[in-house]
């Protein structure tokens, strides 16, 4: 039948239950707000984006988008007053008629009105939800909280509540066969309820008592409520960010800004003082990036609130490789233990504003500095001196570089470790702030300068006790959840639902008329110091045309924390694999009953909203011959399943029964010139767990055109599919909610609704008798068991990936008849979560196409027949012997596969109809720990990159830049213990293959420069860069991070989204300055062209070397293509300068190359020493070619006419000398004399360095015994 799209319009029985528990959800209300909710649209499953204004919107459909995570928190003082009601002993004596009232004493009783007596009535659960809600607010808050009788007593009412839903699912599922299917709605739903008031109790207030205790740390035994309150805001607003790191998780950061009058900021000090914290207050204020424990104190000059003081406490987190929830649990533990929050939160605050991110890095490296909130600090302006800024953004600033490009030419600069482009935001603020717009004004003009789809939120001291949010474009989204005492604005619907269901969305999507005409984006204001609600949020259009709030633009949700939890799984993908055995009961409920007069039979039990009455007739009357099932991605595979299990159930081939996908029966089944009555004889069958998929919906849409009749399998409830269709099937609850990308537990309701309505159709068109649909419902019953039973036995396929997933580049899926389907899912999940081409292909066919590539070959046989499993055995063996890698999933029992498989996965016998679903979970769970596998290589490169970070940190503490780090021991040392490492997991085929060949052979290359063990000048015939130190280090880091992100990509598409890990820049300093690379520079010659030794030397003399006199240029050619001299070199002398410039040279009449100069070619060292003629101090440095035709060749050599410094520190010369130093004092030692380092000043400094080793030992000696015989 056809629906209209009008909201509730249509006779949806299984709607009629919640619809009356509205009615009476309602009439307790306000008659004002009764009668605004009650004139509301009602729709279920739509995205709220795409329903009207004021809309209630059951289930929302809430679509996952690839972005970073806002969350923010801005309190006011609400209106209600607490009073006795909210009390835990009320709420206790609330819920003590529900006890007695389950399903056993209903049954007992006969009580006929289920309505009304059914755990107490509708009317008592939802005032016990109301009053539960109401324990949030900050004062029933507080006083729970600091009474541990009433925390005790709460926690009771929260177990018992949990234990009576506990028991009465059990008594339904074990009852529902006899029960009306109205009556299951109604007992469902209401049990569902209880369910989600147990929930509150223990998760979003006891738990959160917890955390806030966490948070505390102990520093106040008895704290105040403000403070309580303070952290309470704080702890919302973590858990916030905590749900949204399944949009991103490389970073997060979170910043509190509080304003405190003179009184108390006088109060704030002098209790640092008394704690000795003043020191570190100092070290953590007026930093030029904004890091983790930043702290800014701003005395506020703006007319309104002059005098006060901000103090901004900013807390931050950079990780490229993690876990979900370590950023917020590091977050936490940051904020627990800084003792001066703990004073801070203790003074009272005039105004306090809290904001937060989790970031996925799309500009910018994953590091702290580029990690949000950024402020306005730059190189040349202090937060602290003009103000503090703070802002996040989800999306891109498109025209960033321009933005930044015109800041840099008013003469200011940003601090070079900050690459995001969020750092231009609270610039351009602040640049029209300081040109005399207030500060709402500046927020605005600012937003205006922002090219691309973004979302952004502010909140400033310049301005306090306000959050600022701007929206413009598709593809982000900011949703305002609106509590009882604050807002909360999110990213996402689950971003607030622990705190309330009532929201509004900005809309920077829609042009519209504004004053100046077409504008796009709106701009909220949420002010602390309104009355809240929508009273309290300032709107507007990016022109600054007003925008008009109203009840109609609250919209709500019926989704709560529990729908989106992930509980203590480590991540969502795993969760809702779990699930799916849930997921699949909820499909079957109610679906199917005892038949009355036979109590051993089962029936299925749909009604007309699933098949209505003219398609029932249609099949009944054989009008209907051809039978389509359609989907796309994992739903089209789905239909697949579906349609052989019709196949199975029709048994009858004078009926067409097929799957397509939804894009290809649009695309080549129908034709434009089609007759309108071309496909009456067809009933097409769309599967979507979200109904909005494109080119199903479209697909329907034309096949409804030509005379089709149309049903569809579907998750959300009133989606858009719901609306085209004459009858729809839900799958689970509604509130079966996938967080993940990877769909899984929305496949497994789908075939087994599939198979329900298949086996509807066989009964009514009596293809099967009446024992055989009871039997075939019994094994259906039965599927959930068995999926429980393969996930009890997750470790063996854990086993299986780990040893097998990073062994083989190549992968492959196969299976024959119905399993064919599930090697089809399987290769679009491990293409998912693992980032490789998989191939599908029916087991007889793979020994025909690729066994050359030995790949690894899942082989799904369990549930295969008899008359078939031969083959697949004999199949399996041949790939084993051409040394494919098969894992085998077979039945229970069957080990005829143990000989040729390098692993067999059994799984409980099932039916070959239904074995996809089983072979599938096993290939779902496989794939989700081949992921993690992949990602450990990933771990073991991060950790060595983290090391060796660290090291060059602790060197350049010292004072040592990367050329001299290179040529230290122990670092050398390092790199070579984890080369050993690298090597034994290459050997042993540690890797997997996502890591690539060329990145495995470029670390190999780059550990063996770093650690010594090739020539330098090598490196430029290997990576075409010279091999400075600089160079090699960055091409190193580079390099580990290429092969990080290959290897954690699997893991990262299970958290959230799929994604390339944008790597850190190293922080590797380059401290080269002075007069020697002065002269260079004004040579035209950059390091590149000096090798590391020489650098190192360079820079060790300019200790010891006053000033350069003079300088001659020359030039040689004709090296060897080893760069060495031939009987053919010549050199040429270029330029001089100086005191030097008229002194004849060699050269000049003889151009060949010879004597010192030669050696110095050949030897490629600086040399330092005295001119045969003159006895003038010279330096002659060797410079590479900077042409990539000529690498690591000398092609200059620059003399250098130096002077000394006449007073050097002992140390100084020492080093100056380098090797030579231990060369003289051997000398010294070989004539009986103990060395001591002070025999070197009995030289002249220009001797010292100007003759050779030999000379300065005989010298001491000399004085030595001088000394001796005077005495």
């Amino acid at each position: 039948m056809q629906r209209d799209r009008l909201p509730m319009k249509s006779t949806l029985k299984q709607n009629l239950v919640i619809i009356a528990n509205l009615f009476f959800k309602l009439t307790r209300l306000s008659s004002h707000r009764s009668r605004r909710i009650l004139t509301a649209d009602v729709y279920f499953g739509r995205s709220p984006a795409s329903v009207p204004g004021g809309s209630l919107v059951f289930f929302p459909f809430l679509p996952n988008v690839l972005g970073c995570g806002i969350a923010a928190i801005v309190s006011y003082k609400s209106a209600r007053p607490g009073n006795a009601l909210d009390s835990v002993a009320a709420l206790d004596k609330l819920a003590k008629p529900i006890e007695g009232r389950g399903c056993q004493a209903c049954h007992e009783n006969d009580v006929v009105d289920l309505e009304r007596n059914y755990l107490g009535g509708g009317n008592l659960i939802e005032s016990l939800w109301q009053r539960t809600q109401a324990f949030k607010g900050a004062q029933p808050f507080f006083a729970i909280y600091r009474d541990p009788n009433e925390r005790r007593l709460l926690r009771t009412v929260g177990d018992r509540l949990a234990g009576i839903a506990e028991t009465e699912e059990a008594t339904l599922a074990d009852r529902m066969g006899r029960i009306p299917t109205q009556k299951v709605e109604l007992m469902d739903a209401r049990i569902d309820k209880l369910k989600d008031i147990a929930w509150c109790i223990r998760a979003e207030i006891l738990d959160n008592f917890a955390k806030i205790d966490a948070l505390l740390n102990g520093s106040q035994k008895q704290p105040q409520p403000s403070v309580v309150s303070t952290f309470q805001k704080i702890n919302t607003v973590l858990n916030s960010i905590d749900r949204l790191e399944v949009r991103g998780r490389d970073s997060a950061g979170i910043s509190l800004i509080f304003v405190l009058d003179p009184a108390a900021y006088d109060g704030f000090k002098k209790t640092i003082r008394q704690k000795n914290l003043e020191t570190q207050l100092q070290e953590r204020c007026n930093q030029i990036t904004l890091t983790n424990r930043a702290i800014d104190i701003h005395p506020i000059q703006k007319d309104t609130t002059a005098g006060r003081i901000a103090v901004a406490m900013t807390y931050k987190v950079a990780n490229e490789i993690g876990s979900l929830g370590d950023n917020i649990a590091f977050l936490r533990h940051q904020i627990a233990n800084d003792l001066i929050l703990q004073v801070l939160v203790a003074c009272p605050a005039e105004f306090d504003t809290i904001s937060a991110h989790t970031r996925w890095a799309s500009v910018g490296a994953i590091t702290e500095a580029n990690c949000h909130p950024v402020d306005n600090q730059t190189t040349g302006n202090l937060a602290s001196a003009s103000g503090i800024i703070h802002t996040c953004l989800n999306g891109d600033i498109d025209n960033y570089l321009q933005l930044k490009r015109e800041f840099d030419e008013n003469g200011d600069q940003i601090p070079k470790e900050i690459t995001t482009d969020t750092k231009i935001i609270p610039l351009v603020i602040q640049k029209y702030y300081q040109q005399g717009h207030d500060m709402e004004e500046a927020f605005r003009l600012a937003v205006n300068d922002f090219e691309g789809s973004h979302a952004i939120s502010m909140h400033t001291d310049l301005d306090p006790g306000k959050i600022f949010l701007a929206q413009k474009g598709s593809g982000q989204a900011l949703f305002v959840g609106i509590a009882e005492n604050h807002y909360l604005p999110t990213s996402e619907v689950y971003g607030f639902v622990e705190e309330t269901n009532r929201f509004i969305k900005l809309d920077g999507e829609t042009v519209v008329e504004g004053k100046n005409g077409a504008t796009q984006g709106q701009i909220f204001i949420l002010d602390q110091q309104s009355a809240g609600g929508l009273e309290g949020i300032q709107a507007a259009y990016y022109d600054g045309t007003p925008l008009t709030l109203s009840e109609k633009d609250i919209k709500h949700t019926e989704i709560t924390s529990r729908d989106i939890d992930r509980q203590d799984y480590p991540h969502y993908f795993l969760k809702e694999i779990s699930e799916s055995p849930d997921s699949m009961d909820r499909t079957l409920q109610n679906r199917w009953k005892i038949d009355e007069d036979n109590p051993s039979r089962y029936t299925i039990a749909l009604d007309d909203t699933v098949i209505p009455a003219s398609l029932e007739k249609a099949l009944v009357e054989d009008r209907i011959k051809r039978l389509f099932f359609i989907g796309q991605g994992t739903a089209g595979v789905a239909a697949l399943v579906c349609a052989n299990i019709l196949n199975h159930y029709m048994n009858n081939p004078s009926y067409q029964i097929s799957a397509l996908k939804a894009s290809e029966f649009s695309g080549f089944q129908l034709n434009e010139n089609d007759a309108a009555d071309s496909m009456q004889d067809a009933l097409v069958i769309a599967i979507s767990q979200s109904g909005t998929t494109t080119d199903t919906n479209r697909t329907v849409d034309m096949v409804k055109k030509r005379g089709a009749y149309t049903l569809a399998i579907v998750n959300r409830r009133d989606s858009d599919i719901t609306f085209k269709v004459n009858g729809v099937l839900y799958t689970s609850s509604g509130r079966d909610i996938e967080m993940s990308v990877a769909s899984t537990k929305a496949f497994y309701s789908q075939i087994v609704a599939g198979a329900v309505l298949g086996l509807y159709i066989a009964a009514l068109k009596e293809r099967r008798n009446q024992e055989f649909v009871s039997n075939e419902i019994q094994q259906l019953l039965e599927l959930p068991g068995h999926m429980r039973k393969v996930l009890a036995g997750i470790d063996t396929i854990r086993e299986s990936a780990e040893r097998l997933a990073v062994t083989k580049t190549y992968w492959a899926a196969v299976g024959s008849g119905p399993n064919k389907a599930s090697a089809d899912e399987i290769r679009i999940k491990l293409s998912e979560l693992c980032y490789k081409t998989i191939s599908s292909d029916f087991v007889e066919d793979k020994k025909h196409i690729d066994l050359s590539s030995e790949p690894l070959i899942i082989v799904c046989a369990a549930g295969t027949r008899n008359t078939v499993i031969g083959d697949i055995i004999k199949d399996t063996a041949i790939f084993k012997a051409h040394k494919a890698t098969p894992i085998v999933i077979a039945d229970e029992g069957d080990d005829r596969f143990d000989l040729h498989a390098d692993a067999v996965i059994h799984v409980p016998h099932v039916s070959e109809h239904l074995a996809p679903i089983l072979n599938t979970l096993v290939g779902h769970i496989w794939g989700y720990h081949a992921a993690l596998s992949i990602n450990e290589g990933s771990r073991f490169l991060y950790r060595f990159q983290d090391e060796i970070q660290n090291s060059l940190d602790e060197y350049n503490s010292r004072g040592l830049d990367v050329y001299e780090i290179l040529l230290e021991k122990p670092f050398r040392e390092k790199i070579a213990g984890f080369y050993n490492a690298f090597r034994k997991k290459r050997a042993s085929n540690q890797f997997p293959s996502a890591i690539g060949l060329d990145i495995v052979s470029d670390l190999t290359l780059l550990l063996k420069y770093l650690s010594g063990r090739l020539p330098v000048s090598d490196f430029d015939l290997d990576f075409h860069q010279k091999g400075t130190a600089v160079n090699m280090f960055n091409i190193f880091f580079s390099r580990l991070a290429d092969g990080i992100s290959a290897m954690a990509r699997p893991v990262d598409a299970i958290k959230h989204q799929a994604k390339t890990v944008t790597v850190g820049t190293s922080r590797i300093i380059e401290r080269v300055e002075g007069v020697l690379f002065d002269t260079l520079a004004d040579e035209n010659f950059t390091l590149s062209q000096l090798t590391n030794t020489n650098i190192i030397v360079l820079k060790n003399l300019q200790a010891v070397i006053d000033r350069i006199e003079g300088s001659v240029l020359y030039r040689i050619d004709g090296l060897s293509l080893l760069g060495e001299p031939a009987d053919d070199t010549t050199i040429q002398v270029l330029k001089k300068g100086g005191d030097i410039a008229d002194v004849p040279s060699r050269v000049e009449s003889d151009n060949r190359l010879k004597g010192t100069k030669r050696i110095i070619i050949r030897q490629g060292n600086v040399y330092i020493g005295k001119g045969r003629r003159d006895e003038r101090s010279i330096l002659v440095i060797p410079i590479l070619s900077a042409s990539v035709d000529s690498p690591n060749k000398i092609e200059f050599l620059l003399l250098l006419h130096v002077s000394f410094k006449q007073n050097v520190a002992l140390a100084s010369k020492i080093k100056a000398l380098g090797g030579k130093y231990e060369h003289v004092k051997n000398i010294v030692q070989e004539n009986s004399v103990a060395w001591q380092d002070p025999y070197l000043d009995l030289v002249e400094i220009d001797e010292l360095f100007g003759r050779s080793a030999e000379k300065i030992g005989e010298y001491i000696i000399a004085q030595l015994n001088g000394k001796a015989s005077s005495r």
